[in-house]
């Protein structure tokens, strides 16, 4: 499995000392040596049983969920994060942030107020823009969404896996979208139409 939207660099880049603080794995010391061990987690992580939207929509699953993709290769992994990053909420409102999310979310999902896939997206958005944990946060997003939209009987999302565009490209497509439900919540469709490209 690979994820065109993980910004790839220069893979032969060093790893900095922030980078290897929690890092499990000593072999790893370039930027595609991490990104192939993260990779080859999350493979593994995606081998378990598909959750009912009630299991997925909780902090404990969410969690969860995180450690089961990065475990082998972070400390933190499953951990919120407790550091102010440049993007994200405040670090000490993400446990309650994800509890209303998921509390949110299921009650969309009970009244059918959106139909399937939007709530899938909408989900995803929040989730990305808390920002809960120190890395892996877009790629933990996009499982959760695709997790959320095949328990509501919908396909996965391909996330912009048809488009014939380079990685930057289609990373800056993704982060576009993003920022238009940023600025109007209710702005969907560019989001939704990229994660079904």
């Amino acid at each position: 499995m690979t994820d065109r939207l993980v910004p790839s660099g220069d893979g032969h880049t060093p790893l900095s000392d922030d980078d290897l603080a929690g890092l499990i794995p000593s072999y790893i010391s370039t930027r595609s040596e991490l990104h192939e061990a993260e990779q080859r987690n999350i493979a593994v992580a995606l081998l378990g049983p598909m959750p009912a939207p009630a299991t997925l929509l909780s902090d404990t699953y969410l969690r969860g969920l995180h450690r089961r993709m990065f475990g082998e290769v972070w400390r933190w992994a499953g951990r919120y994060r407790q550091i102010q990053t440049n993007i994200g909420i405040e670090s000490s409102r993400i446990p309650e942030a994800v509890r209303n999310l998921a509390d949110d979310t299921m009650s969309w999902v009970d009244a059918d107020a959106f139909e399937p896939s939007e709530t899938a997206i909408r989900f995803h958005h929040r989730l990305v823009a808390i920002h809960p944990f120190p890395n892996g946060n877009g790629r933990h997003g996009r499982v959760a969404a695709d997790q959320l939209a095949r328990g509501l009987g919908q396909p996965v999302f391909s996330w912009g896996a048809a488009l014939d565009v380079t990685t930057d490209e289609l990373r800056a497509r993704y982060q576009h979208a993003l920022q238009a439900m940023d600025a109007d919540p209710e702005d969907v469709e560019p989001l939704r139409m990229f994660a079904q490209s």
